[in-house]
């Protein structure tokens, strides 16, 4: 999975790389619908607007949707994620597994808060995994202090991951426009849904 920024790593890089024929950008115009899941990323969710599709793999499974997203002046990168759930994996280990590669990838990073978030909607209180970091890196074409975001949530039934990344400026205070942004989007049951209080499949 490519790099949004420099900074938004994604399923494929995270559990394993996919081969570069696998993955391509998808020229989409207006509302786009992942089939598979039944997930709509809209063109426009109020002041984010959506910058990318990209497939990971050819039968556009494993997939993300790019958002830039200003408010107060203030510019973010948020990057959605769908895709399959990998067998054998609970959530807070696949998580983990994130909060590693993005200390490995990235330049003097800190963790700052880590809790449990709702479900993507903001239905299910608790059951998702989130994670705050600090860090330093490029955003807009400048090197700077960041804020960095990681969300993860793993569905009822085990068929689904559901993963989100947010950057920023660290003067920027975006934390909160994040949250909604993923609220505001139309989740699927299939993909809303707890498995249970400890957020595993």
């Amino acid at each position: 999975m490519k790099l949004l920024c420099g900074l938004i790593l994604g399923p494929a890089l995270l559990f394993g790389a996919l081969p570069t024929s696998a993955q391509e950008d998808l020229r989409i115009e207006g509302d786009w619908t992942h089939t598979a899941s039944g997930m709509t990323f809209p063109e426009r969710l109020g002041n984010a607007l959506r910058t990318r599709i990209h497939s990971y793999d050819a039968e556009q499974l494993d997939v993300s949707a790019g958002y830039s997203l200003r408010q107060g002046g203030e510019l973010g990168f948020v990057t959605l994620y769908v895709y399959p759930a990998m067998p054998a994996r609970d959530c807070e280990k696949s998580f983990d597994e994130i909060a590693r590669n993005i200390a490995q990838s990235n330049v003097d990073v800190k963790l700052v808060a880590q809790d449990r978030w709702p479900s993507p909607s903001g239905r299910t209180p608790e059951v998702a995994y989130h994670a705050r970091f600090g860090m330093i890196g490029k955003l807009d074409g400048k090197e700077q202090p960041l804020t960095s975001e990681s969300y993860l949530f793993c569905p009822a039934g085990g068929t689904w991951l559901v993963a989100a990344r947010g950057t920023w400026a660290r003067s920027a205070k975006l934390e909160s426009a994040f949250a909604e942004l993923l609220h505001s989007l139309q989740w699927p049951p299939e993909l809303d849904n707890a498995a249970d209080s400890t957020g595993k499949d």
